[in-house]
């Protein structure tokens, strides 16, 4: 497991990259830009993130990280501000801590996060059969050869097999790729399910997508 703290203290940055280093390997970021370095070139199980970077911002890390990536983020920040609150929510922050904090909290949160998202985000590919999706490219080939879709439903399709047999809610799914915070209807689940399906069938992978009634749906290899 694989996490990287943004923090531009850097005797904070140390003091949380110690606390964390229990549960993983741990990198330290002491600015906004070498957070988006390292963010291409590793996936991340989770970063803690602080918002008073300086030069670039935490709003603008977080918002640049969820332009193409799903990794989980916990918002670090002195601001007890109800509103910078629900900005970050809406960025796609997964959680948010004020300063101070006490180490037992922090793991806390952190182990709740990685228990809702899977944990298993530091991985690069998932492969299955003749079928392979790609994280860092953020597509699915078979065989070799690249399967359009859209954009979300592809999230969604990221999404189940990171938690492969594991049935992940249709509120879970929502949440994790429109944000907590969306005015958009739940039925897009349905919708994106339904296109993935029918990508899916083409190549007799439809079968490993499974529909959970009354709760939501499972990629199971278990076919």
């Amino acid at each position: 497991m694989r996490l990287l703290v943004v923090e531009d203290d850097e005797k904070l940055a140390k003091i949380l990259s110690t606390s964390l280093s229990v549960i993983g390997d741990v990198d330290i970021a002491l600015s906004g830009e070498k957070a988006l370095q390292d963010v291409e070139k590793t996936y991340y199980d989770l970063i803690i993130l602080d918002l008073m970077l300086g030069k670039l911002s935490g709003m603008e890390v977080l918002k640049e990280i969820r332009r193409t990536y799903l990794m989980p983020v916990i918002i670090l920040s002195a601001l007890s501000d109800i509103d910078k609150k629900i900005d970050c929510f809406r960025l796609g922050a997964d959680d948010y801590m004020t300063k101070p904090f006490a180490r037992e909290e922090l793991m806390a949160r952190v182990e709740a996060c990685l228990r809702r998202t899977g944990g298993n985000f530091s991985s690069t590919h998932y492969k299955f059969r003749n079928m392979e999706v790609n994280y860092v490219n953020k597509m699915m080939t078979v065989d070799g050869n690249y399967v359009p879709m859209n954009r979300k439903t592809y999230e969604i399709l990221e999404l189940l097999v990171r938690n492969k047999e594991i049935i992940m809610t249709k509120q879970q799914i929502f949440d994790r790729i429109w944000g907590y915070y969306s005015t958009t209807g739940t039925s897009v689940i349905e919708i994106n399910i339904f296109r993935l399906r029918k990508i899916l069938s083409e190549y007799g992978l439809d079968v490993c997508l499974k529909t959970i009634k009354a709760t939501g749906y499972m990629w199971t290899e278990k076919i």
